[in-house]
């Protein structure tokens, strides 16, 4: 079946063919300008029609820019080198125009701001179709279609500007769903969402996926969230697949491989390889893996090495009071905020979208000024320091590390800060050095911030920030778009401050760190605080968090779901826990 289409006035023919391959990279190596080693070195892939591939690898390791190749944005848009064949329905690329290709292959990226232009979300949705040059009713259908599929649409007239960040990225979708592509590809496109909106996300990828046979190539560090869709993984390394095929098979018997890589593997599949049963092929089902725990796991009261952190002040280092925060508008941001933070405490703040987590954190920094109620630092009254004085006391990381990251060198972007507070010199180079091997940017020294993954900009914003060693550190989302090693060594850094006495706030939509790291959980809701207490409580509490669409780890439901049948065992929160338990009690 051949479809015509027009786009600026030419006439651009796309064949929609039934061959099993919609696309094949062959013997591709590329570099970017003005860069030595090459980004990509002889990749070898074909993508079948209708399948599902989770593309995995560590931070940097060429995962972008592999699949930028199959639209052409490689080597068009970016320069460099590119050697080999990239090919899509059987037709080699090279020399495309960006514009043809994007009939056939559509991309979201992370930032869905990056590729949304129109007014309202029907707009944007409609202007590819629009510049397809395609009939009126054509156009009208495509959108209406796209707008069925990601849900959008009770809300077509609404501005974008006004939309949460799962609302922006399904629009990212709709327009690429009204493009009517044949791959499909997602460039870590949950990074910045909540549970909610990741779920809407993967549902219309299951779907378009699953119902109309769209080839998908997901980027993704959600491992747990998104394994179920995948019908292949594929794991990067330092520019070459090193891994392929059933996603069972790779995370049953490669786990240690996938680890060494920075990706750790599902919950499930880490507890079937503890259970031995990674020879199963229903390894992966919650169903197997209770009905094997039930059977296999002692019972007892001991075993179990809480990771409880001494805190080694109890007197408060913040203290909210009666804190209500109103926008212009007249809608409250935050309601009736009470809350004391003691010195060395570790906490989790979390809550979907919208909640309230990010308009509390601003007001710790003086970015946002209470419409009632007040903040102390110390004791002293937040509203009597200027913002560069609390930023002496709180250290602050933005969600978005490109929010705080404007000078043109790597050590120039950590140096910054610290000459500002008037240090010298040879102070000035050790606290730069630190924070560069801490984060593991010492190579990019020299390099241009924006020449950096994302993962690796998230960390140079982290290394500024650690620079100047502030007593309280407020982390707004610091894990968004790194790979789980780079997350685990990150935040084990954290917890080390938290030892010598540093207060963590850290906002989080990752579970399983919140459950691993954090010794508290403050659980906000609709601008109020409706949870709070030690870790292990809050993530037992099951049906609570349920309301604020929150899911504990898959360790702490299986533990729960044992514990109703009668199972006396303790209430876990990591496979760490588990692994330490079974060693304490074998079986």
């Amino acid at each position: 079946m051949e479809v015509h289409h027009l786009f600026e006035l030419e006439e651009i023919t796309v064949t929609k063919n039934n061959k099993s391959s919609v696309a094949n990279i062959e013997n591709v190596t590329f570099s970017y300008p003005q860069i030595d080693s090459p980004s990509l070195t002889d990749v070898n892939l074909d993508i079948e029609r209708g399948e599902f591939v989770l593309l995995v690898g560590p931070s940097g390791c060429g995962k972008s820019t592999l699949v930028r190749t199959l639209n052409g944005l490689i080597p068009t848009l970016s320069g460099g080198k590119l050697d080999g064949r990239v090919l899509i329905n059987g037709k080699d690329i090279k020399g495309e125009k960006i514009h043809k290709l994007a009939l056939q292959v559509g991309m979201v990226f992370q930032n869905p701001d990056t590729q949304l232009f129109s007014l309202t979300i029907g707009e944007d949705i409609a202007f590819g179709p629009e510049n397809l040059g395609l009939p009126k009713q054509d156009i009208i259908d495509r959108t209406d279609h796209a707008l069925d599929v990601t849900g959008l649409k009770h809300l077509k007239d609404n501005f974008i500007f006004l939309l949460s960040g799962g609302e922006k990225q399904r629009t990212a979708i709709g327009g690429i769903i009204a493009m009517d592509p044949d791959l499909f590809i997602l460039d870590e496109p949950t990074s910045d969402l909540d549970p909610v909106g990741t779920k809407d996300v993967l549902d219309i990828i299951k779907q378009l996926n699953k119902e109309k046979n769209i080839s998908i190539i997901l980027i993704e560090h959600k491992i747990d969230e998104v394994v179920k869709l995948a019908s292949r993984v594929i794991l990067m390394e330092k520019g070459e697949i090193t891994l392929d095929g059933d996603p069972c098979e790779i995370f049953s018997n490669h786990e240690d491989q996938m680890k060494k890589a920075g990706i750790y593997p599902p919950q499930l599949s880490e507890i079937s390889n503890i259970l031995d049963l990674n020879n199963n092929k229903n390894a992966m089902s919650y169903k197997t893996v209770f009905e094997r725990l039930m059977k296999v796991l002692p019972e007892s009261d001991n075993g179990l090495q809480v990771n409880n952190i001494k805190i080694l002040n109890a007197r408060p280092h913040l203290e909210i009071k009666e804190l209500y925060h109103q926008f212009e508008g007249g809608a409250y941001g935050l309601k009736n905020i009470n809350l004391q933070i003691n010195h060395g405490e570790f906490i989790a703040l979390i809550g979907h979208n919208g909640s309230g987590k990010t308009t509390l954190s601003h007001h710790l920094i003086g970015l946002l000024r209470p419409t009632q109620g007040k903040i102390l630092i110390n004791g002293t009254d937040i509203s009597d320091l200027s913002i560069p004085k609390v930023a002496q006391e709180v250290g602050f990381l933005f969600q978005n590390p490109d929010n705080q990251i404007f000078t043109d060198r790597v050590d120039e972007e950590i140096k910054f800060g610290l000459k500002n507070m008037g240090l010298n010199d040879k102070e000035i180079d050790k606290r730069v050095n630190s924070a560069l091997e801490m984060m593991e940017l010492t190579e990019y020294k020299n390099r241009h911030p924006h020449s950096l993954s994302r993962g690796q900009r998230q960390r140079l914003a982290v290394a500024s920030i650690l620079a100047m060693k502030p007593d309280i550190i407020v982390l707004d989302e610091p894990t968004t778009g790194q790979d789980r090693a780079h997350v685990n060594k990150f935040m084990q850094q954290i917890r080390e401050l938290n030892k010598l006495g540093k207060t963590i706030i850290f906002i989080t939509h990752d579970m399983n760190i919140a459950a691993k790291y954090s010794t508290r959980m403050i659980v906000m809701k609709t601008g109020e605080v409706f949870l709070d207490g030690p870790t292990r409580d809050i993530f037992s509490r099951t049906k609570d968090l349920y309301t604020t669409h929150i899911e504990s780890p898959i360790i702490t439901r299986l533990t729960l779901d044992m514990r109703k049948k009668g199972k006396n065992i303790p209430v876990m929160l990591t496979v760490d826990e588990l692994r330490s338990y079974m060693s304490a009690n074998p079986v």
